[in-house]
């Protein structure tokens, strides 16, 4: 029997499923999972529990972002015969497979993608249409004036070191990589670096122009020293603070020392840590590397997405118990 799942950060999920079944009518074999809504949300559990209960069924599962972290733990599952993965979503591909018999085939489904990227596109009146070749020179020179103001003294050999227990997903692809104008990321971690599928999923969330490595955390600080790496802004990822604190110790020059998103997938009970936010959650060890990483930087800050507002973590650590 044909399942459909859909599964993406927040609430899009619940959010297309609702408009699809205003449109063709609800559906019993239709289920969603809102990803990441609250920091206790175990995402790989609720998928285990989803795949061991449909093991026999024919499973179609739709995502939100190429590489985000949601359709990277899905990707494991998408090997099986019997589960097709699709990322990208959009309100009419799901809705033709909604209506699609229980044997819709891999091949129909590409028919159904194909058609739905045909239908996005702009609408655009002909008197709109006249201006827009000068409003698009006009911002393009507006971004330029505002990239050269932002980095143009900037002579850091790593642009950033961030904290991010996902690593590269749809805030560092998305966000991150063009506010830093970075041209290369590495991932310094060590199960990903000897994880063949964990590193093809990370690779697949890399925006194009940018090159990527993923090393161990050892191997990666020696090729962040290597004389080639400061011809390029890069961006370094760990998954630890403890990790961040081992670069941050052995490698030159780093302009921005960033907490992001850690201790949230480590399968340690969330009571025996200190919360310094809803995405930051640290054991006791991992506080004292905190420490220790702001004495070496008293400028690493907490900051999810560019546009929030950084907060110094000297200021909070303080408050933390000893």
């Amino acid at each position: 029997m044909k399942q459909i799942l859909i599964a993406t950060h927040g609430k899009m999920a619940s959010g297309i499923r609702y408009t699809a079944e205003l449109i063709v009518g609800q559906m019993a074999e239709i289920e969603t999972i809102d990803a990441y809504v609250t920091p206790e949300d175990n995402v790989e559990e609720k998928f285990k529990e989803y795949f061991q209960k449909h093991e026999h069924d024919r499973v179609i599962v739709f995502t939100d972002l190429m590489g985000g972290s949601v359709n990277q733990k899905l990707m494991e599952y998408s090997k099986k015969e019997n589960v097709t993965l699709i990322t990208g979503t959009n309100l009419p591909v799901l809705m033709q497979v909604m209506l699609a018999d229980d044997d819709v085939t891999d091949d129909e489904i590409q028919e159904y993608i194909d058609d739905a990227r045909n239908e996005l596109q702009m609408v655009c009146l002909e008197e709109k249409k006249i201006n827009t070749g000068v409003v698009k020179e006009e911002k393009k020179a507006e971004k330029e004036k505002k990239e050269v103001q932002t980095f143009e003294n900037s002579t850091a050999k790593i642009a950033a070191l961030r904290v991010d227990d996902r690593l590269i997903h749809g805030q560092v692809a998305m966000t991150w990589t063009k506010q830093l104008r970075v041209q290369g990321i590495v991932v310094a971690n060590d199960d990903a670096a000897n994880d063949n599928t964990q590193k093809m999923a990370l690779k697949m969330a890399v925006p194009a122009g940018i090159k990527v490595l993923i090393k161990p955390v050892d191997e990666a600080i020696r090729v962040l020293n290597d004389p080639r790496a400061a011809k390029m802004r890069i961006l370094v990822l760990t998954r630890t603070v403890k990790d961040a604190l081992k670069v941050r110790k052995q490698v030159g020059e780093i302009e921005f020392l960033n907490l992001g998103n850690t201790g949230r997938f480590d399968g340690i009970d969330v009571s025996e840590k200190q919360l310094l936010s809803p995405t930051i959650m640290l054991t006791a060890e991992e506080v004292q590397a905190l420490r220790e990483l702001v004495e070496v930087d008293p400028k690493t800050c907490m900051q999810q997405v560019p546009n929030d507002e950084q907060k110094l973590v000297k200021d909070i650590i303080e408050k933390l118990k000893q």
